[in-house]
């Protein structure tokens, strides 16, 4: 049987419900377990900071695309701050590191070169 296509309307009304690190996310759909190099896709919202959060090291290859808000990150490997609004895309590449300086009321759509389980299914 092939892939099944997922869609997933009034996605931009959809509350992130999973608490981690500065925000809440959301699965919404991902690659099915057998799949080579799986990928998912949701939603973040990133809590409004004012203090840099803690470095990070990216596990995977992630891009993320802001829909709306500002999100300030530092690079750690080269100390450069980029300032993102919306219409702005991230690509963070695995084994980067970038920590949060700033951000206000930011909503981003993300794609992640991980498997978990999404919210309306994986194809």
């Amino acid at each position: 049987m092939p892939p099944n296509i997922v869609v997933v309307n009034g996605a931009d009304a959809i509350v992130p419900k999973i608490q981690e690190g500065p925000g809440t996310f959301t699965d919404l759909v991902g690659s099915s377990e057998s799949a080579e190099h799986p990928i998912v896709a949701g939603i973040w919202h990133v809590s409004d900071l004012d203090e840099t959060t803690p470095g990070w090291k990216a596990d995977w290859d992630e891009v993320k695309y802001i829909l709306s808000g500002e999100l300030v990150i530092k690079n750690e490997c080269n100390g450069e701050i980029s300032t993102l609004t919306a219409g702005s895309l991230l690509w963070i590449p695995a084994g980067s590191q970038m920590s949060i300086i700033r951000s206000k009321r930011v909503r981003v759509l993300y794609v992640e070169q991980a498997r978990r389980e999404a919210e309306f299914g994986s194809g």
